[in-house]
């Protein structure tokens, strides 16, 4: 990976943060938008999620997503995986992922769509409407995780849900809930609008890594027009994004290493050992240079997959292996960077620390590693 430190001090005078420049095949057009999404993400977040949540609307983020029968721009899954990465590089806790799967879901209904569903999409592209998916995401082959469940409600024709959905990314209030359940019937997608009878959020410990909840479902009746698929008609459409979400996942990985990588680069550059920096002394500098080629790898092989997704030829067997390297690379790089910060990495308001503790939960959104190399080796 190429690097490239900033020549100015910000506004605090601290020591410049090294930045990763795009990959070199970018063209000028891809490399100016990816820089206009992390400046809007660096200069207008003002360090709250919320603001973060503004700068990516003002951005256009969620139009980048939508088909162009949606009144969006379809610019391709390598920009959306871009703007995965630079948001997991700022460490805002976004419900980024699940609202951009519930744009995809909701943007490929077609004649199922329920009514309302263009109000809905307006309202998410205006930034006021954030989506969270409680608990995991869908596998790469479209299965639905644990935790909830639902039977149908012969009172009114909807379903009822029960179970507990999280951890998800909770720095911005959700307006909605996407709901995968499995029950009777196979799977169910339920769109639950927030407060609801029944679905209670709870918010869990913070432990430097951003704010995050949990939701729980008591026996939570949803109305028929908020189920939008079922059974055989849920599991093609899970199939399908269930592959970009893998992708999505692995892009914000991606950025919460290099976040953590920064500060690594920072530290060992300002930390004096021996007389001298200690990027001098050769232990910390192979091992940081081994990190970097990691992630440098990570990021080859999510821009590549990005391009098979816009292509039609990224395969359920090659996006649970892409989720499962980034995963695994996330999850060894952060507790690494730890360990290179010494004592100072286990502060709770430090960066290195935050990095570590969103990839411990972040890493198994879409399943345990182990799992998905599993599928990787047995699916096509």
């Amino acid at each position: 990976m190429t690097q490239s430190a900033t020549t100015e001090q910000d506004a605090g005078g601290r020591i410049p943060a090294e930045r990763w420049r795009e990959r070199e095949e970018e063209d000028s057009l891809f490399r100016q938008l990816r820089l206009t999404v992390r400046q809007g993400l660096e200069l207008d977040s003002g360090g709250t999620a919320e603001c973060a949540w503004v700068a990516l609307t003002q951005v256009g983020a969620w139009e980048f997503a939508l088909p162009i029968d949606r009144d969006g721009l379809d610019l391709g899954q390598a920009v959306i995986a871009m703007v995965c990465e630079e948001a997991g590089n700022a460490m805002q806790p976004l419900p980024l992922t699940d609202t951009l799967l519930a744009l995809d879901l909701l943007a490929g209904l077609g004649p199922l769509a329920p009514e309302g569903i263009e109000g809905l999409l307006d309202r998410v592209r205006a930034g006021e409407h954030p989506v969270a998916l409680p608990g995991r995401l869908p596998d790469p082959c479209g299965a639905v995780p644990p935790g909830i469940t639902w039977k149908p409600d012969g009172d009114s024709g909807g379903v009822v849900l029960t179970g507990t959905g999280g951890p998800f990314a909770a720095g911005v209030a959700p307006g909605s809930l996407l709901v995968l359940a499995d029950g009777p019937d196979g799977p169910c997608v339920v769109l639950v609008e927030l407060p609801a009878a029944g679905v209670e959020l709870r918010p869990l410990r913070d432990h430097g890594g951003g704010a995050v909840s949990s939701a729980v479902f008591d026996e939570a009746r949803i109305p028929a027009e908020a189920v939008l698929l079922r059974g055989i008609a849920a599991e093609q459409a899970l199939a399908r994004v269930g592959l970009r979400a893998a992708v999505h996942q692995a892009s914000l990985l991606a950025g919460i290493t290099a976040a953590a990588l920064t500060a690594v680069v920072a530290r060992i550059r300002s930390r004096r050992q021996f007389g001298q920096a200690l990027v001098k002394h050769q232990g910390p500098r192979l091992r940081v240079a081994g990190l970097l080629a990691r992630l440098d790898a990570v990021r080859w092989a999510v821009g590549d997959a990005a391009k098979d997704l816009d292509e039609d030829r990224l395969t359920p067997g090659e996006a649970a292996g892409l989720i499962a390297l980034t995963a695994e690379t996330a999850l060894d790089v952060t507790r690494d960077a730890v360990h290179l910060h010494g004592a100072s990495g286990l502060v709770r308001d430090g960066l290195v620390a935050g990095c570590y503790r969103r990839a411990a939960w972040e890493a198994l959104r879409c399943g345990r590693p182990a799992r998905l190399w599993d599928t990787a080796a047995h699916v096509p």
